[in-house]
């Protein structure tokens, strides 16, 4: 064979080979979750510790589980040195780039399969570091309630609060200076909702905002969340949260225009309630909401039969 002959053939073969393409940072943060659960399964500490940003807030579904990194890694540790992970896969999962000019910077709605506990959801705010590794900065892990058990477990929930009450979480002395700015466009979203007031309450919103209510199938555009409240506002039917407790922290990236927030809220119908979410500043300076999640959290002491009932009714549903 001939050297023509076969530099035609190996450049034939070179061509012939699908060219490597560079995952997407969608691709590299869904696969910095899976590395993390992965890990939790196997009782990884390293490679589980490996995919929290150091300067972590990670929100457990107690009220009273909100930690720091250290705080964390303090309670996840002796689980794992004993063996003792745990398991999460995701179901369904919405991972959203952020519009800060860094490109580094992303929220994600994950809903969760587990193996002791059910179905529970994750939301998140993901930051890449300058190595371009994707890790978790703000996490809030929760067991969503079934519209249809709401009533009745939100009910055993605050007679629970009431025969146990819980000190208030330590005042936040990190809050940035925007965070006066942020807390008024959620206390006007909440005065919004409680005075029925749909066209001021839709406006605190980006127009590709998405929210998370408190059962698992409740995933809305900002077009959706508007069909469902629309018609309860229209009534004059609104709902009343009343904020508790609020933490507020900014990402630092030079623009400094996506915040996270976290709060404890308290409702005449449902006792205590949490919402997460992430704002983002446009170029006007206005704060807008861009992803809001509320739940029902679940006291440590009622979480195990609750989430067995939750998952009793779930696999109910799934029978044909």
């Amino acid at each position: 064979m001939s050297a023509t002959i076969l530099s035609g053939l190996v450049s034939m073969a070179l061509l012939a080979t699908p060219p490597q393409v560079e995952p997407t940072d969608q691709a590299r943060i869904a696969a910095s979750f899976d590395q993390l659960d992965a890990a939790a399964t196997g009782a990884d500490a390293t490679a589980y510790l490996g995919r929290l940003d150091p300067d972590l807030i990670w929100i457990g579904n107690d009220i009273s589980e909100r930690w720091t990194y250290d705080a964390f890694e303090g309670f996840v540790r002796p689980y794992f040195e004993r063996g003792e992970g745990w398991t999460y896969s995701a179901r369904e999962r919405q991972i959203v780039m952020s519009p800060d000019p860094c490109e580094c910077l992303a929220w994600v709605d994950q809903v969760l399969d587990s193996e002791t506990y059910g179905t529970a959801v994750s939301t998140a705010v993901m930051r890449r570091s300058d190595t371009g590794d994707w890790r978790i900065w703000r996490n809030a892990l929760t067991y969503p309630i079934p519209n249809d058990l709401a009533h009745d477990m939100t009910v055993e929930i605050q007679a629970w609060e009431a025969a146990n009450p819980q000190p208030e979480g330590p005042p936040d002395d990190r809050q940035p200076p925007a965070a006066a700015d942020i807390s008024g466009v959620l206390d006007r979203l909440h005065q919004a909702a409680a005075e029925a007031d749909g066209a001021t309450y839709f406006d605190l919103f980006t127009p590709d905002a998405l929210y998370r209510g408190t059962d698992a199938t409740e995933l809305w555009t900002l077009e959706e969340f508007q069909a469902f409240a629309e018609p309860y506002f229209s009534r004059g039917r609104g709902w009343t949260y009343v904020p508790r407790e609020r933490h507020i922290s900014i990402a630092p990236t030079d623009c400094a225009c996506v915040a996270w927030f976290d709060e404890i809220l308290d409702s005449e119908s449902y006792g205590t309630s949490r919402g997460t979410g992430v704002l983002v500043r446009g170029d006007d300076g206005t704060w807008k909401i861009a992803y809001y999640a509320l739940t029902f959290p679940i006291p440590n002491a009622l979480a195990r039969d609750m989430t067995a009932r939750i998952r009793a009714v779930d696999t109910a549903g799934e029978q044909p």
